[in-house]
């Protein structure tokens, strides 16, 4: 059965059965009922519809998890779904922000949250979804002073690692260098890492087939080095072969109950903090996006072409990749400089 049949087959699939089933839910507060309903009403509804990234609606069930906490235990909830109003959301944004959370991920539990009340209003539990005019708090600090990108250097340093930490494993350095080398050479994301296949890659051809968000594929080159990494990986993980391996992928796990299966994108967040703790990187900077953004920032250094930039990171828009040109620190020194050479040549 298809995932989209999953979803029709469901509890939700029904009119009445919705209606039933998401009062029930609302009134017990019942998260995995929720979630379930969210998750349906997403795949079903919204723009995205089947493209819906799992990771988003991760995201989102992460969200009515943590505001059926705030609302209270179900058994006796200081706020009940079915009578909540705009103030109540101002109060749990209001909350967040005294928790000291980012302005990003209290407007991402919000967007969850939101979706949600939406989902109840199409489930028919609730009449109108009261978020409607509830806004999340404004962020005073521009996108690219917040997020950073690892240096020309400090990459370096990073894709030396795996083979001076693991002497003795050569399996897992080639297959850790090669995430390294996807995510801050090619500038994948996490879903798009551990969603690589061995039919995407084409050595002969030098590219690689990317399946990116919202379904879309692009294809990318492959450079001389990234075919060195992949073709050491290859070699490593056909070792693997027969029972140890149990997938396709081309990034496999080589720990616990998963050994040999696809890597998961916590296995390959894992992966990547424990480099950066080893090369002493203040844990703002842990995260798989830091490679995705540190290979933003240099191939705009490298090309002074947001078109090429957006090309190979997949952005619909050279508007996204524009961030990119603000964070390099080093752009804006060059330029500063070529100024002042132009208005004294002597210097």
């Amino acid at each position: 059965m298809t995932g989209e049949a999953l979803v029709l087959a469901s509890r939700w699939a029904n009119a009445a059965n919705r209606r039933r089933e998401g009062l029930r839910a609302a009134h017990e507060q019942n998260a995995g009922a929720l979630s379930d309903l969210l998750v349906t009403y997403m795949r079903l509804k919204s723009s995205r519809g089947a493209r819906v990234s799992q990771l988003t609606l991760e995201h989102y069930c992460e969200s009515v998890r943590r505001f059926l906490i705030f609302t209270g235990p179900p058994e006796s909830p200081e706020r009940a779904l079915n009578q909540l109003n705009a103030e109540d959301f101002e109060v749990w944004l209001l909350t967040m922000q005294q928790t000291g959370l980012s302005t990003s991920s209290i407007k991402r539990h919000l967007y969850g949250v939101r979706n949600l009340m939406k989902a109840l209003v199409w489930a028919g539990a609730i009449a109108s979804d009261p978020t409607a005019g509830v806004r999340p708090p404004s962020d005073t600090t521009p996108a690219h002073a917040k997020k950073q990108a690892l240096s020309v250097a400090q990459y370096a340093d990073l894709l030396a690692l795996p083979a001076a930490l693991h002497l003795t494993d050569t399996l897992r350095a080639h297959r850790d260098v090669l995430l390294l080398e996807l995510g801050g050479s090619v500038g994948l994301r996490a879903a798009e890492l551990v969603g690589l296949n061995m039919d995407d890659i084409d050595l002969g051809g030098r590219h690689l087939r990317i399946r990116g968000k919202g379904g879309k594929q692009r294809t990318i080159p492959i450079t001389t080095q990234i075919e060195r990494r992949l073709r050491a990986w290859i070699v490593s993980r056909s070792a693997l072969s027969g029972e140890k391996l149990k997938t396709d992928a081309l990034l496999v796990s080589l720990t616990g109950r998963n050994y040999g299966g696809r890597l998961t994108t916590k296995g390959g967040r894992d992966i990547a903090a424990f480099y950066y703790r080893a090369l002493g990187l203040s844990p703002e900077l842990w995260g798989l996006h830091t490679l995705r953004r540190t290979a933003g920032t240099h191939l705009y250094r490298a090309t002074r072409d947001l078109h090429v930039v957006a090309d190979v990171l997949g952005h619909s828009s050279v508007n996204t990749s524009a961030i990119y040109a603000k964070m390099d620190t080093e752009v804006r020194r060059e330029a500063m400089e070529a100024m002042e050479r132009l208005r004294d040549p002597q210097e």
